[in-house]
């Protein structure tokens, strides 16, 4: 018996990538919203889940001002290992919610991200050198920071959330085809 009297929460929880809560952090000519993707956050909330915003590897590595990049470029051994230092605290939240038995629904990431796909990220072999705009081809392997989370939480042993990439840059969908799928994959979850 416990005697701590229940409250409000849900015990549910989703991680968000940054730049879903702050567009200001991704590359240039890749944000198709203000500030905040405010159509995620209200199915969110709909649901009654609390948000851990993971912080954005990119910006904090490369900065603002970054050129756009793939993820033959960012696969690196010093990037890694700095995606590794940023995925070790996620997890320690992800062991942090298992110990009270809260539900950690989801990862919600960018698809064809270089940093935090999951099912496509971007490629390109031909980058390197003299900046040039070139074709950008999205591949299916995740981005490096998604690769070390999930490396990170195998290793601890700690249950690894399924990761959902919003298709943010399959330009070919619109804001209310994503949140609609998005929405629905929240309700499996549910």
């Amino acid at each position: 018996m416990t005697l701590h009297k229940k409250d409000e929460r849900s015990e549910k929880i989703i991680f968000l990538a940054n730049c879903l809560l702050n567009a200001n952090n991704k590359v240039r000519e890749f944000a198709r919203y203000k500030g905040i993707f405010s159509e995620v956050l209200k199915a969110i909330d709909a649901h009654g889940l609390g948000v851990i915003q993971m912080p954005c590897p990119e910006t904090l590595y490369m900065g603002n001002q970054r050129w756009w990049n793939s993820r033959n470029l960012y696969d690196t051994a010093g990037y890694r290992r700095y995606c590794r230092k940023l995925s070790e605290q996620m997890v320690d939240y992800l062991e942090n919610y298992h110990i009270m038995q809260y539900d950690v629904i989801a990862v919600l990431t960018c698809d064809g991200s270089p940093s935090c796909g999951i099912k496509h990220s971007s490629f390109c072999e031909d980058w390197g050198g003299r900046p040039k705009e070139i074709p950008r081809i999205l591949i299916e392997q995740p981005g490096i920071y998604m690769e070390e989370f999930i490396k990170e939480c195998r290793e601890r042993k700690v249950e690894c959330p399924e990761i959902y990439g919003l298709p943010m840059d399959d330009r070919e969908k619109g804001r209310e085809e994503i949140i609609k799928d998005f929405e629905q994959f929240i309700i499996k979850k549910l």
